[in-house]
């Protein structure tokens, strides 16, 4: 008995070395709860062993544990692969927005350096970057073609000119020394 007592004892202590040394393996914090919440589920295993062992009902346990891990397990890659598969979708998205606004401004004969877009929610951002300087009329029809075909509205709209310097479309230093104290970085507000 006193043997018994021991193991189990040491087993404990590996078990709580084991918990600590994957907690902090664990690459996001999001995922902490779960490793803690799993590691709690099986120290409360490990410590009602003894206890259903001498009423001999450790294999019930045993299974009845086992079948709850399964299906929280299988639940939590069921909501990693969603996270993932919206993450490439709108990744996939954004480069699809991104290519399209491109061809938009190589038919207005305006020649794109580089184009980002965001989408946080709802809410779709461009950052457009065009190797020339532009009318205040092109500006403003780049502006139009971008809300109409996709629904990106002005404040969430931002052209860069493609220069040595890096200054704006608007002339003012992409640096922070912004003549209008409405504007900071050269980009509209």
């Amino acid at each position: 008995m006193r043997e018994e007592i021991y193991q189990w004892m040491k087993g404990l202590a590996v078990f709580y070395l084991f918990f600590t040394a994957v907690l902090q393996l664990v690459p996001d914090r999001k995922y902490e709860r779960y490793v803690r919440s799993f590691m709690g589920l099986l120290l409360i295993y490990m410590l009602c062993t003894p206890v259903f062992a001498l009423f001999g009902k450790g294999g019930q346990f045993l299974e009845s544990f086992s079948d709850t891990f399964y299906r929280e397990q299988n639940r939590m890659d069921r909501l990693e692969a969603e996270e993932l598969q919206t993450f490439y979708l709108k990744q996939g998205y954004e480069n699809e927005i991104s290519s399209k606004i491109e061809e938009l401004l190589k038919e207005s004969g305006i020649n794109p350096s580089e184009t980002a877009v965001h989408i946080e929610g709802e809410r779709i951002s461009a950052v457009l970057t065009v190797k020339q300087e532009l009318t205040r009329e092109q500006e403003r029809g780049i502006r139009d073609d971008l809300r109409k075909s996709f629904g990106i509205e002005e404040k969430d709209c931002k052209i860069l000119t493609d220069r040595n310097d890096g200054a704006a479309v608007d002339g003012s230093s992409a640096s922070g020394n912004a003549s209008d104290s409405n504007r900071a970085s050269g980009i509209r507000q």
